[in-house]
């Protein structure tokens, strides 16, 4: 098999299941609930990059805040949006 071959195979798949995340937008809901609840994972196991707060002053009233309060915050907020796709996901028709 040639790279060509292995670029067509691949290019071929890529585009097939892209067919069918537009059949299916309500999947799409399913993979950012799975990227939320790693996100969520990260912050309450506090992994590094999960706990990094840099929104260089677009959220300027949270500088006062310390690391930890900036944790909680996100894990509130990451907490909402879950559960907003996850009953979007079961909600829709």
């Amino acid at each position: 098999m040639t790279i060509t071959g292995i670029y067509d195979a691949l290019n071929g798949k890529a585009e097939s299941f892209f067919e069918w995340a537009q059949a299916n937008p309500k999947f799409g809901l399913l993979f950012a609930a799975f990227l939320l609840a790693f996100w969520l994972t990260g912050l309450l196991l506090r992994w590094k990059w999960a706990c990094q707060w840099q929104f260089w002053g677009k959220l300027w009233f949270f500088d006062d805040c310390s690391p930890e309060t900036r944790r909680r915050i996100q894990i509130v907020l990451i907490g909402m949006a879950l559960i907003a796709c996850l009953t979007m996901f079961f909600v829709w028709k």
